[in-house]
């Protein structure tokens, strides 16, 4: 204490005082200035640094947040659909195992009746007498049977039928029900598979061991009827059980000898539908061709194949019902749809080799909370980030400040030789500092002087590393950015340039107008739209949509348009449309190894007679103005393009009238979405051009503008692509397009 009281007391003297004091008064204020002003840039400067990371560190964390959660909802969603064609195959492929198992039966079987001596004959346990445990094959006499009497000849018959039990057995594990040869005579065999059912043959116990009367249910005579493998609507079982029972005939020397019967429970079909991962907000189910669901985990509500034959077809929700529709049409999705008061994705695929479909239902809860989860998981990892900087900086602070303490007490406890050699190194410093806060992060400070000063130009140097490496990295991140938008720019500009120009391509025809544009949600797109003459007289018109979008959907989109136009081309006729498809969809799938698809609208104008030859693969029905009106194109059922191969595409056709017009788009047009949710819809669209009138050109100028209005700051979710023909016919304009309404 007593020397700090002389310290203070000498650098407050006033008056006279020697050569000493002067100098040692001298180098105490330079060593005490130098220290404050040094130690409040650097402080500042970190206080400052700190707040602008931190600062940075939270719009990140926001910004990477949602990116993350809108990145996580998109991959469940694109997940949930591939999951629901993995369980529809998974659903084929195990209905196909079954019908393969009951037309072996059926073979089997009737070469067992029509070469009955190669075989050896069995006797079975007769239910009608005795008990009979699972898994066991027996025979069971029908009561006419009983009451007619057995012959020798027919007793002959069954014992020979009774070598099919090692066949039941062996295709046992395919099944959880029955599986049954009903003869026509009246007997059948039979083996029950009821695991956990301690009755064993159903059969065996009354009432049905006497009033099982089979040749009157609804599956032996439909099998009788078809005289082929057929499937049954899911029905309640004798045993108790829902069933989907799989049927089919088989014959001995003199024709039908009886039905094969293979029943598929249900819920086993429901339990290898679902997931092990999947909790009860994610379910599938089976829809039929009339739109009711037949299976599924459900047991009320719009999804519960409940019996009561409610149609989704006729769901109050639209978005349901209009899915509905789409799956009986066979196509393949997602769609946002509400059930019971609850928001779900539904994706759903058709189930190949039959007319049903499979849906996979998630609540949008469960997608949004996992979003949710992913986006708090990346802020917390910010948050935590923050914290570890935020005690980082604390951290220099304190030993900063510890470390000018230190440094100022050495200092007041040298002399005046030292105080002399000290204001070298302090200048020095003073300098350096300021010359990087002015910005120069390449100066660096080296001192020798072996004492704190020449620590803390180290520390100056690695704070200056440190900030220009964060520099460096930010002008790479920059750098990068600015290319990758440089190439999209680019590479919208080049799909721009595979399109025709869709303003007045043909001004020197008087007998058409055309116009057409192309809309990309991202900077590039999938859909698109061309037309070119295949002669002097006949036009023709395409416009398709990938079943993706961005660079993927863009190459895919050139790959379909440079296929259809060349095939066109090179078959010359319209007449050939159809093959022209055909030939077009098998390319595809052979070079489509990304499993996308294209919905395509093709059609080929005869501009002398107004003749519109025309193929629509999977896309959305055209409008026609006719007499003035604009109706909707009837849709055509042909399938999309690029999904399977060999599919036949039949042309249709109709005549256009002078003043008629074909209005063609993609879906991004009636699917456009306002802040709502809501779509933009057919029947608006309808209206648009209704109000329209006049060329192809105000046509769609109307419908964009439309579109634009109704969805106002909400994201476009799709390319918006439209095209429109208007037919003057080979003469010239009619008198109302001279007076405004062309173009």
């Amino acid at each position: 204490m007593k020397k700090i009281k002389i310290l203070l007391e000498l650098i407050f003297q006033r008056g006279k005082m020697n050569i000493y004091r002067r100098i040692l008064r001298m180098a105490l204020w330079g060593s005490c200035v130098t220290f404050v002003v040094m130690g409040g840039i650097f402080l500042a400067s970190i206080f400052v640094l700190q707040s602008e990371l931190q600062e940075q560190n939270r719009v990140l964390s926001e910004k990477v947040g949602d990116y993350v959660e809108e990145a996580v909802q998109e991959e469940v969603k694109d997940g949930l659909t591939e999951t629901t064609v993995l369980r529809a195959r998974l659903v084929q492929r195990l209905l196909k195992g079954c019908s393969f198992s009951v037309e072996l039966l059926a073979t089997k079987l009737g070469d067992i009746l029509q070469h009955g001596e190669t075989y050896l004959p069995k006797n079975l346990p007769v239910a009608n007498d005795e008990e009979v445990a699972d898994y066991v094959p027996y025979v069971y006499y029908s009561p006419g049977l009983i009451k007619q009497g057995i012959s020798p000849k027919l007793q002959q018959e069954i014992a020979a039928v009774s070598a099919i039990e090692n066949e039941f057995k062996h295709v046992s594990h395919r099944y959880n029900g029955s599986i049954l040869a009903a003869s026509k005579h009246g007997y059948l065999i039979r083996m029950d598979m009821l695991d956990g059912d301690e009755m064993g043959g159903i059969l065996c116990y009354e009432p049905l061991r006497s009033n099982y009367n089979y040749l009157g249910k609804e599956w032996y005579q439909e099998t009788v009827k078809a005289g082929k493998l057929i499937f049954t609507e899911p029905y309640m079982a004798s045993y108790g059980k829902k069933c989907i029972s799989i049927c089919a005939p088989y014959y001995d020397a003199e024709g039908l000898a009886g039905v094969v019967v293979a029943d598929v429970d249900t819920d086993y079909i429901c339990q290898r539908m679902q997931s092990d991962e999947a909790d009860d907000s994610e379910f599938s189910f089976v829809m039929d061709k009339e739109g009711v669901v037949i299976i599924s985990p459900k047991q009320e509500g719009a999804f519960a194949a409940d019996g009561m034959n409610k149609n989704l077809r006729q769901a109050e929700n639209s978005a349901l019902a209009a899915t509905a529709e789409r799956m009986i049409a066979g196509e393949k999705g997602i769609a946002l749809v509400e059930a019971d008061g609850i928001e779900y994705y539904l994706a759903y695929a058709p189930l190949p080799g039959s007319e049903w479909s499979l849906g996979t239902v998630i609540d949008t809860a469960g997608i949004t909370a996992k979003g949710d989860q992913a986006e708090a998981a990346v802020v917390a990892d910010f948050k935590q980030y923050s914290m570890v900087l935020r005690d980082y900086f604390l951290f220099i602070v304190v030993g900063v400040v510890i470390l000018f303490v230190m440094l100022l007490y050495l200092i007041l406890k040298r002399n005046v030789q030292m105080a002399k050699g000290f204001a070298v190194p302090i200048n020095f410093l003073t300098d350096g500092v300021r010359e990087i806060a002015a910005g120069n992060l390449q100066r660096k400070l080296y001192l020798k002087t072996g004492d704190e000063l020449e620590t803390l130009a180290e520390s100056f140097n690695q704070m200056t590393e440190e900030l220009t490496a964060s520099m460096e990295r930010l002008a790479k991140t920059t750098a990068q950015k600015e290319r990758i938008e440089t190439e999209l720019s680019v590479a919208t500009r080049i799909q721009t340039g595979l399109l025709p120009a869709g303003q007045n391509p043909f001004p020197q025809r008087k007998d058409f107008d055309l116009a057409a544009m192309m809309k990309p949600a991202r900077e590039v797109g999938g859909d698109f739209y061309d037309f070119y003459f295949l002669d002097e007289h006949h036009l023709a018109i395409t416009v398709a949509d990938v079943s993706d979008k961005g660079v993927p959907a863009a190459l895919f989109m050139v790959i379909a348009k440079t296929m259809l136009k060349e095939n066109l081309l090179f078959a010359g006729s319209p007449e050939r449309l159809g093959d022209v498809f055909v030939k077009t969809n098998n390319s595809l799938i052979r070079s489509n190894k990304e499993n996308m698809f294209v919905t395509v609208f093709c059609g080929v104008l005869d501009t002398l007679s107004g003749e519109f030859i025309y193929v629509n693969a999977g896309h959305n029905p055209p409008l026609i103005r006719q007499s003035s009106r604009y109706n909707y194109l009837e849709k055509a059922q042909h399938p999309v393009m690029g999904a399977l191969e060999d599919l036949p595409y039949c042309t249709e056709r109709l005549r256009l009238q002078k003043g008629d017009a074909i209005f063609l788009y993609t879906d991004g047009v009636t699917e456009a979405r306002n802040e709502g949710r809501k779509f933009f819809g057919e029947q608006r669209l309808l209206r648009t051009l209704s109000a329209a009138g006049g060329g192809a050109d105000k046509g769609l100028e109307s419908v964009y503008q439309a579109v634009c209005e109704f969805a106002g700051e909400a994201a476009p979710s799709d390319d918006i692509t439209m095209l429109e023909l208007v037919y003057y016919g080979s003469s010239e304009r009619m008198d109302c397009h001279e007076n405004g309404e062309g173009k």
